[in-house]
């Protein structure tokens, strides 16, 4: 089977798992190296990590929860390494309402459980030093 499927679909279940607010869920998908990088807060661990999730998780969770949907993914394969390259689309779950775009860069290693996450950076489209009046 092309690995480009499971490795698109362990950042399916990352994203669908943190909507569902699932961390247990959401950690099997790290691998032991963690480095995040988002406008909300950042990580460079496990522990950090889940201090991350669980706010960010509780934040979202209060006005609403999200939705994030994977646009347009190119996934790149080198040996027991890959990359990710794709468009985030983010709405609010209990409105529908569009809360934001990204572009987002993941890393992932082989492992011998499957493929794991050890990069996730995210940038925003939207300049969120404004408020939205």
């Amino acid at each position: 089977m092309d690995e480009r499927i499971d490795i698109l679909t362990t950042l399916y279940i990352a994203e669908q798992t943190f909507d569902a607010g699932d961390l247990e869920q959401n950690l099997q998908t790290w691998s032991d190296e963690v480095k995040l990088e988002t406008p909300f807060g950042s990580a460079d661990s496990l522990d950090s990590y889940k201090q991350w999730f669980t706010q960010f998780y509780t934040q979202v969770s209060a006005n609403g929860g999200t939705r994030h949907y994977v646009q347009d993914p190119i996934v790149l394969v080198d040996g027991d390494r890959a990359e990710i390259i794709a468009y985030l689309y983010i709405i609010n779950a209990s409105t529908g309402g569009f809360l934001g775009s990204a572009k987002i860069h993941e890393k992932l290693k082989k492992t011998s459980v499957g493929w794991k996450f050890t990069y996730r950076s995210v940038k925003t489209d939207q300049d969120l030093s404004t408020s939205a009046s």
